[in-house]
Formats: structure tokens, C-alpha cells, sequence
């Protein structure tokens, strides 16, 4: 099962170029997701594709319209710039931690948030 890290934590694997694609509101700040499997943390999601992150975003909105108001879209980062500036935002509520979701996790990811809203 995938596992949070520490915003403080990457791995050398990670050139200073890596990309990644991550959800983010009108704020500017990235959609931070709560999730059960990691009690008490506020993960950060970041896919390998921007169709994984669109998928999850759709799923998102259809299960949270409420969020339509923040106008999320997918954005293309730098993991490692992206990581520096989420640890560095101290303004509540803060993510604690990163995913980064390859194409085979994301859909058990999106069946864990359609059965969320179902339950």
C-alpha cells in the first residue's frame, strides 16, 4: 500500500527537474486530501500524469461539488520546488505529507473516494 512522506523527505530519485501533476484551487495552494488509511495526516497528491490527476479531480468534484467554488484545476509541477514551498506554508489547514500516485494506484485511489461519499 502507498505511504505518505514527510514533506521534508525526497528522494534522491528525484531530479531537480521531475514533474508531476497536483490539483489546485484559486488560492494557489494544492488540494490537500485527508484519508483514513494515514490517520492524522494531511497528504498532498501529486499524479505521473495529468490524465490520472484529471481523473481524480472529476471524481473529486463529483463527490464534493462544493469544491467547484475553489476552481481546482490540474497544474504541471516541479516536485521538488512544489515540496519546498508546501513546507514553507504555514497557514491552516497545512499538509503534513506527499503522495505521488503512478497510473496503478490511482484507480483504487478513486473507488476508495466514490465509496467515501457513499458511506
Amino acid at each position: 500500500m502507498i505511504q505518505p512522506r514527510s514533506l521534508r523527505t525526497t528522494l534522491p530519485d528525484f531530479p531537480s527537474t521531475y514533474s508531476v501533476w497536483a490539483i489546485q484551487g484559486k488560492s494557489g495552494k494544492y488540494l490537500a486530501m485527508p484519508d483514513h488509511r494515514f490517520p492524522g495526516r494531511r497528504p498532498i497528491r501529486f499524479f505521473t500524469s495529468d490524465y490520472d490527476a484529471a481523473r481524480v479531480l472529476d471524481v473529486v468534484l463529483e463527490v464534493k461539488p462544493g469544491l467547484e467554488a475553489e476552481r481546482l484545476t490540474v497544474v504541471e509541477v516541479r516536485l521538488l520546488h512544489a515540496l519546498e514551498r508546501i513546507a514553507a506554508d504555514k497557514t491552516p489547514p497545512q499538509a503534513d505529507s506527499y503522495v505521488i500516485y503512478s497510473h496503478d494506484e490511482v484507480f483504487e485511489f478513486i473507488q476508495y473516494l466514490k465509496q467515501r461519499a457513499v458511506g
